[in-house]
């Protein structure tokens, strides 16, 4: 009897196992009910910044979409602007890294002519000016980051060239998931790890 109880048992793990429709009965019940389908839904980039009492957290995905398609696993949304200057990217993936690129060598040369450490306001001023120049049509949205003599800042700036000055910021299209988890996990004066693990489950959201 113990014998035909564990195999009835085995049989029942094995049944329960494999796919689940129980929510695609559900759908089908909402849409005899009127209501219209439920469509999947599917984020591409997620980027984020928060500013902790030292300094800035800038986080980012690794994945590059082509539609429905992840054509990069590994592609890197963070660009290197200055040595106390990074900036995340969102949009046309060639548009953000030629457009930081170029501010990058730009802020370099005006720290050879100036002999002074490069800010954060003359990074965002000249990317809202090339952004506004071209109306748009360069498909670059950024979170700007850094340090410089007057303490952390954090900017969002959209391809039109518009600017935030923000304690925290999410851009691309998870950016409503990743500000929900910032609104409920931000706080005044956090540690860099507090910032860090905030940004961290930030991204996840977003994904």
């Amino acid at each position: 009897t113990m014998a035909t109880v564990k195999v009835n048992e085995a049989l029942c793990d094995v049944q329960e196992r494999g796919f689940d429709f129980g929510l695609c009965k559900r759908n089908n019940f909402l849409e005899k009910q009127g209501l219209k389908q439920l469509k999947p839904w599917s984020t591409g980039t997620t980027i984020a910044g928060v500013v902790f009492k030292d300094g800035v957290v800038l986080g980012a995905d690794t994945r590059s979409t082509a539609g429905e398609t992840v054509a990069d696993k590994n592609c890197e949304k963070i660009h290197f602007i200055s040595p106390n200057i990074y900036c995340c990217g969102a949009g046309t993936a060639a548009d953000t890294e030629n457009v930081t690129g170029m501010i990058s060598s730009q802020l370099e040369l005006h720290k050879f002519r100036t002999g002074r450490e490069s800010r954060v306001v003359t990074a965002l001023t000249l990317l809202k000016s090339h952004l506004f120049r071209y109306q748009g049509y360069v498909s670059a949205a950024l979170v700007l980051g850094g340090f410089d003599c007057k303490g952390p800042h954090l900017f969002t700036v959209f391809p039109h060239g518009s600017t935030d000055s923000l304690p925290f910021c999410t851009m691309g299209s998870g950016s409503l998931n990743a500000m929900a988890v910032y609104e409920q996990g931000y706080k005044e004066d956090m540690t860099k790890e507090e910032a860090m693990a905030l940004t961290k489950r930030d991204i996840r959201a977003g994904i």
